[in-house]
């Protein structure tokens, strides 16, 4: 029996409802702060509580869903199937954990749709059962879906692009999973006929009985890459000359998973078309740059029609000109760079134009401008002859030759050139597919590299916390420069999330679909940065064994953060600025200009204009940064968010570690609020995990003595503050001082849209020596 009266009793349930009570506000806090939606429903589907994340996916002001029936969540197409499933779960309560189900959908106030996923618990309380319903936003993840479905659309399309070629993959064991339609034109195999039989179908019984097909994907596992031509077998049993090559492929840890086979017929061609594909096709294997190609064109031209120089000119669609490059080296050995030729007024122009060859017996005295053939006559070339490059009804370019006499081609010299280039425009649509298709590969698996690399790296706080007035003003900042594709400079202390801040742009801007590439330039030896930045191609210096991509490719059509963008070599810093002006660049050993479109947001904790003027950093490329600048305020400047930024840390690292703490005393919390912390975000984060790692109960414990120990280093160090941050945090205050026409107390004054006191503002008045004067 249980008395009032007894002292022990007293104690105990005192100390029982102590910890109820804590355990009450620690449970209240989860569900306030939770990432996800928490609805509490009853048996009947009306909701009876939810917390704040709920309102801000929903749309729905705090109280307003108290009374409201869950279906009026749920999209009108799903509506009528929603009790009956609500009834089955009363009837079998169980967890469901998120995932369970897919294609889920739910409905805001304002009649919008968003893809989420559920976990429901079932809980049995005073007032009867309820249900816990967490709710999440899947629109990031069905987009990553939908965008690596599409890509891989793209990648299949262009592979069904090319029907001269057999291309398909074979599994570990050599079994056929895919089928292009070149295979089925060469093989005479349909996909239905031949997806899922082994490869060696292709090969004769001898090769067959030699167990040949085994000893190719030996050897296509051992050196990665073979070829060889053999003959291989038809469905209907006839044999042709094939050029085969083999490419193993291998998984992020080295396995095999399978193999890329690409097949050329060789049989039924001309011999003046042999000679010219077998050239073409060799160079073409080599590598897959068009320029390689070249060399080989101009070879097999000059077996048909003799010439003193060649050209290739491709037309470029971005600037609608003719990108002309000469087939061979001149005389001395030296390779000629590429000239942009305008369709009007040039004979290459007209050739493209009318679809018709033009031949001209004295090119210094036809209708054409000096500049649409000064590429030529510089050279000492007299007459020429033009042809259009048409692949299968497709305009791509023109072919040219020329002699040093007059009158060095006829007609029917401009009629086999036709044929020829009927050949070349083949070629060259080939190579254009096939570089098309290693890029666009290389650019999906080190995209899926850098991601993976990405979420493997923990994210120490998924979003931004806090509440303080500076902290709003930034972010007002970034909602106004977000939806343009202005470049950002993000500058503040180490610590205070520029990281953070340049994502929040991201997500809040036209490419948020896209890739956000970042890269520290501080972290990279400042020789392999220009090779990350801009990517290199293989054999580009020792060591390139293979084409690498750069940071600035990957971002293509999104956001690129060069984060501690003031360590930058300065040798780099020109080739920076001028990817950035022109939109283009080459890789390193590369030759081939690349178009890019990247929206850049730069970040540094160096004072950038005290760099310029000491010759530390490059003026234009300061300026070209500067165009939206921002301060990131420090720690010290947010006091207010100071408790948020704990109970989030300790939260975190508490799931984490698998801890339970419940309280964090008032005591150790005005600690840390008088702390100045010199680390910011980052020094706070650092020492909360560390304190978790210390406590043994379910109240914080934080050695507060390494704050005691280091306030007198820190007190010192603030009377020779790091000077790298005082222009722009000047600069800032400035700004803010103008915007408010020098009014620095009350609700609409200075010191609260910087989130600090009146006398702490004049304080940093003094500080910065600013002046009434200067706003």
């Amino acid at each position: 029996m249980r008395s009032s009266d007894s002292p022990g009793w007293d104690a105990s349930t005192t100390s029982e409802r102590g910890k109820a009570d804590v355990a009450r506000v620690g449970l209240e806090n989860l569900f306030q702060f939770s990432p996800d939606a928490i609805f509490v429903t009853d048996a009947d589907g009306v909701i009876r509580d939810a917390n704040s994340r709920a309102t801000e996916l929903f749309g729905y002001a705090p109280g307003e869903f108290v009374g409201m029936s869950v279906e009026a969540l749920v999209p009108e197409r799903f509506r009528g199937r929603h009790p009956s499933h609500r009834e089955n779960y009363n009837a079998h309560p169980r967890a469901r954990q998120m995932g369970a189900a897919m294609n889920l959908f739910g409905l805001r106030k304002d009649g919008t749709e968003f893809p989420v996923d559920i976990m429901l618990k079932a809980m049995q309380t005073v007032e009867g059962m309820v249900t816990l319903s967490f709710v999440r936003d899947a629109t990031e993840q069905k987009n990553a879906i939908e965008m690596a479905r599409q890509q891989d659309q793209q990648l299949r399309s262009i592979v069904e692009s090319v029907r001269d070629y057999a291309i398909y993959l074979l599994d570990g064991e050599g079994y056929i999973l895919t089928w292009n339609p070149g295979a089925e034109r060469i093989k005479g195999y349909t996909a239905e006929e031949i997806v899922g039989k082994h490869f060696s179908v292709f090969f004769s019984e001898e090769d067959r009985g030699r167990d040949r097909p085994a000893e190719l994907i030996r050897s296509a596992i051992q050196k990665g890459r073979i070829e060889e031509e053999a003959w291989r077998l038809r469905k209907d049993g006839s044999r042709f000359w094939a050029d085969v090559v083999l490419t193993a492929i291998r998984d992020s840890h080295n396995e095999i998973i399978g193999f890329s086979k690409v097949t050329r017929d060789f049989t039924a061609r001309k011999r003046a078309e042999e000679a010219v594909m077998l050239q073409l096709s060799n160079a073409l294997l080599a590598n897959l740059d068009v320029r390689k190609l070249l060399g080989a064109i101009s070879a097999s031209i000059s077996e048909v029609i003799p010439h003193d120089a060649a050209t290739l000119g491709l037309y470029d669609q971005a600037t609608g000109t003719l990108r002309v490059q000469f087939l061979v080296a001149d005389a001395s050995g030296a390779s000629r760079g590429d000239v942009r030729l305008a369709l009007e007024n040039s004979p290459a122009g007209e050739a493209f134009q009318t679809r018709g060859s033009v031949v001209l017996d004295r090119i210094a005295a036809s209708r054409f401008s000096p500049e649409g053939v000064r590429h030529l006559t510089n050279l000492g070339m007299q007459s020429g002859c033009w042809v259009p490059l048409i692949h299968r009804g497709e305009l791509i370019g023109v072919l040219a030759v020329a002699g040093r006499l007059e009158a060095s081609f006829s007609q029917s010299d401009a009629e086999m050139l036709a044929q020829v280039a009927d050949q070349v425009a083949m070629g060259v649509n080939n190579a254009v597919a096939f570089r098309q298709i290693a890029e666009l590969r290389d650019r999906l698996t080190q995209e899926k590299q850098y991601l993976e690399e990405e979420i493997n790296v923990e994210n120490r706080f998924e979003d931004i916390v806090g509440e303080s007035t500076g902290l709003r003003q930034v972010l007002k900042e970034i909602e106004t420069v977000a939806p343009t594709d202005a470049t950002v400079l993000i500058q503040g202390e180490t610590g205070t999330g520029k990281e953070l801040l340049a994502r929040a742009i991201h997500r809040l801007s036209p490419r948020s679909e896209r890739t956000f590439i970042k890269l520290n330039c501080a972290a990279i030896p400042a020789g392999l940065l220009e090779s990350e930045l801009f990517g290199h191609e293989k054999g580009a210096f020792t060591g390139a064994i293979a084409r690498k991509l750069g940071r600035l490719e990957l971002a293509h059509e999104g956001t690129l953060f060069l984060d501690e963008v003031g360590e930058m070599p300065l040798d780099l810093q020109p080739k920076l600025l001028r990817a950035l002006q022109e939109r283009e660049f080459e890789r390193l050993g590369g030759t081939r200009p690349i178009s890019v479109n990247v929206r850049l947001i730069a970040a540094t904790n160096r004072d950038l204009g005290k760099m310029v003027a000491e010759k530390q950093f490059r003026a234009d490329l300061f300026y070209r940064l500067k165009v939206f600048p921002i301060f990131s305020p420090p720690l010290r400047d947010r006091v207010s968010d100071i408790p948020v930024l704990v109970r989030h840390f300790v939260a975190a690292h508490s799931r984490r570690m698998g801890k339970n703490i419940e309280k964090i005393s008032d005591e150790t919390m005005d600690a840390l609020k008088r702390w100045k912390w010199p680390g910011n975000i980052r020094e706070l984060e650092n020492l909360m995990e560390r304190a978790v790692i210390l406590t043994r109960g379910p109240v914080l414990y934080v050695p507060l003595a390494e704050l005691d120990n280091a306030e007198e280093e820190q007190a010192e160090e603030a009377e020779t503050e790091n000077p790298s941050l005082r222009a722009a945090e000047r600069e800032h205050i400035l700004r803010i001082l103008r915007e408010t026409k020098g009014q620095i107390g009350g609700p609409d004054g200075a010191a609260a849209r910087l989130g600090v006191k009146r006398t702490t503002l004049n304080s940093k008045l003094k500080k910065l020596g600013i002046e009434r004067s200067d706003y």
